[in-house]
């Protein structure tokens, strides 16, 4: 099905509203543009639209990088996304500045800063491909045949699709755990500048402590812009004009790009999640940003070096805690387990009770699961660039590709004290997960210490050298086989043992999938088309109401002022993470106070609708999603909108900034101010 024209959008107001589903289940609401609930958003809100406007909304709104979403809001390729999308871009090119401290405004077009290797993608068409995803495969196939199968089928759509179209990029998407696909193409624009950034204290205001909280006082915000052909990119049929901000209650659209939740998951899949994924990821993050913060605290140099990648770990930190609290939680779990009785039981009353088998199959594979969760994750090159280049060196002498020589080559082996210390982090959580005498713990460790194994490791190796790898390379696999490197014989160990773990755990994934997809051609069977899909970092569209909530035995404010974030500083005696640029403190006097920063309302999101717009039906910029509150963590396994909110700047803060702060007067001009 290609994007949805008007005749096939008006058909779909036939779909049921969508209550009974979101009630029951807890699916959500982050609709895809090709299945768009218009009956549901006209009996919800009274709201109708032609087909120009959904083609506005969706061609205005992008995905940013790797991680966040963006949009248009200028005729001239202007971007606006969160500060925290585009700091990391920022720091690769401030040199011996510091933009992301301190802030960047481009006084002038010529200004502007490229960033290289970030791109924006804006989604120009839909196709359903189900059913060529499936073509030839058939219920007498294993679960590891079928998905071969699969495989193959959307080796050849994508093939397709690049030949049909080689100015585009094509994905396959994988919706409601693959009993839907989509053929997704996207117009790439890959050279972004730089245009405005605010002081980084100024957008992360409250650090760590507040984040995922609210009340809020952060405008983390900032520009880019898109250029084609060295001049800024036309985007005057497709972009959101500025406005004023929302009113409460009244109807918001956020646009995005949700990069992942678990609510089509059956409670043995978050039982998986909640026992063996959340404690090690935590664990790995925890260490991390213990080994990072240790070198930031000796070095302002390395403390510049590392200052993005550690509020990235911080962030993480904070969310993995709060989602694994949900599943920790023995009332979370019980709500769960009544959506999930209630989906059994209607599957019962409709005549479908075999399909019942589906989760004890289940719960059986994620007992496997569970069981290879810690050699899979652990019996690895753990990183380390040395063994990196000595697994590609095997290889190469097992198959004689060039590419494997050639990706031998490409990893940069020169000593790093970081890398280092978080290999011996690696290793160090690898002997609690791992059972004693496990055959990795041997290859690596042998009798000695982590770091005392690394240190011997790193001194005794010649594979950093240049001309040691050629030598080896120039030989094939005689040369390779004799060799007694270290690196070498460590990853001639390990590597049997990740091949093993990597294809035991394509054939866990494999059985997965095609479980989910009959849960999910049940979903469909039992509910209707009234459900909205996991996230998959793909374009969606979500409906909610500007609303404060009761918290802490008091209220939130639908929004905050200005008035709040410079009491706050006060509050804490201006000291870090609650302090403020010197311009935002000169510049106190000038700011209205009253003028809002922050508001909250209760659209659907999670990571990667970070830097998402939110329009109103006038297709109006009223706000720049950047975080959740704390209650909506859960949301990743079971949506609600009772206390649950997204947290958005409003736009008339990001123009107080840069009218009495920035004095950037080119940028409002553009946007309309």
């Amino acid at each position: 099905m290609r994007s949805p024209g008007l005749g096939l959008l008006l058909s779909l107001v036939s779909f049921a509203a969508p209550a009974l589903a979101q009630d029951e289940l807890g699916l959500g609401k982050m609709w895809t543009f090709e299945r768009p609930p218009l009956a549901y958003l006209e009996r919800e809100y009274g709201f109708k639209a032609d087909e120009r406007w959904w083609n506005t909304l969706r061609l205005a709104s992008l995905r940013f990088g790797r991680g966040c979403s963006a949009s248009f809001v200028s005729p001239q390729g202007l971007i606006l996304t969160n500060h925290h999308c585009a700091r990391g871009a920022v720091a690769e090119v401030q040199g011996d500045n510091d933009w992301v401290r301190d802030g960047f405004v481009a006084d002038e077009l010529d200004d502007e800063v490229r960033l290289p290797g970030l791109t924006v993608q804006q989604l120009v068409d839909m196709q359903d491909v189900t059913a060529e995803v499936e073509r030839d495969v058939d219920d007498a196939m294993s679960a590891d045949d079928a998905e071969a199968r699969r495989e193959q089928n959307r080796e050849r759509i994508l093939a397709q699709a690049r030949a049909r179209n080689p100015e585009r990029t094509p994905q396959l998407v994988k919706l409601f755990q693959g009993a839907v696909w989509q053929l997704y193409e996207y117009r790439v624009f890959d050279d972004i500048r730089l245009v405005m950034a605010p002081h980084l204290q100024a957008a992360h205001f409250g650090g760590d402590p507040d984040n995922f909280v609210y009340p809020r006082y952060a405008v983390d915000f900032s520009f880019c812009r898109a250029y084609v052909d060295g001049k800024p990119a036309d985007t005057s049929a497709n972009f959101f004009r500025w406005g004023d901000g929302p009113e409460v209650g009244e109807l918001v659209l956020l646009t995005g790009n949700p990069g992942g939740t678990s609510r089509l998951l059956t409670k043995a899949q978050l039982e998986y999640q909640r026992d063996a994924r959340y404690p090690r990821v935590r664990e790995l993050i925890d260490n991390r940003l213990a080994v990072l913060r240790e070198f930031s605290e000796r070095d302002p140099e390395m403390e510049k070096r590392l200052r993005t990648v550690i509020l990235n770990l911080e962030n993480g930190q904070k969310l993995y805690r709060g989602e694994h609290g949900a599943l920790r939680d023995p009332n979370f779990m019980a709500r769960k387990e009544r959506a999930e009785e209630a989906f059994q039981q209607r599957a019962r009353d409709s005549g479908r009770g075999e399909a019942l088998a589906i989760w004890r199959e289940l719960e059986k594979l994620m007992r496997d699961k569970v069981a290879l969760d810690a050699p899979l994750n652990f019996q690895s090159t753990g990183g380390l660039p040395l063994l990196l280049r000595a697994e590609a060196v095997l290889q190469f002498g097992e198959t004689g590709d060039e590419a494997a020589a050639q990706k031998a080559r490409d990893v940069v082996c020169r000593r790093d004290a970081v890398q280092e210390a978080l290999f011996v982090d690696h290793l160090e959580r690898a002997r609690k997960w791992l059972p004693a005498g496990d055959p990795y713990l041997t290859a690596i460790l042998g009798d000695r210490e982590p770091a005392a194994a690394v240190a011997a490791l790193l001194e005794k190796s010649r594979l950093a050298e240049p001309d040691r790898l050629e030598e080896l390379l120039r030989g094939g696999r005689p040369a390779i086989d004799e060799c007694e490197d270290p690196a070498i014989a460590a990853m001639r160990a390990v590597r049997p043992l990740a091949q093993r773990n990597a294809a035991r755990e394509r054939s866990i994934a494999a059985a997965e999938a095609q479980l989910g997809a009959r849960i999910a051609r049940l979903l469909f069977a039992v509910y209707g088309n009234d459900v909205s899909p996991d996230a998959t970092f793909t374009l969606r569209f979500s409906d909610g109401r500007v609303a404060g909530y009761p918290y802490n035995g008091s209220l939130a404010p639908w929004r905050t002022v200005f008035h709040g974030m410079f009491a706050r500083n006060v509050e804490f005696d201006g000291v870090h993470p609650f302090d403020l640029p010197e311009p935002w403190l000169l510049a106190r006097d000038r700011i209205d106070m009253q003028a809002p920063v922050d508001f909250v309302c209760t659209v659907d999101s999670t990571g990667g609708n970070s830097g998402s717009p939110v329009v109103n039906s006038k297709l109006e910029l009223v706000g720049l999603l950047f975080d959740g509150n704390i209650e909506s963590m859960a949301n990743e396994f079971l949506y609600g909108e009772r206390v649950e909110r997204s947290v958005c700047v409003h736009p008339q803060g990001i123009v107080e900034a840069l009218r009495k702060v920035y004095e950037a007067k080119r940028l409002l001009r553009e946007i309309g101010r």
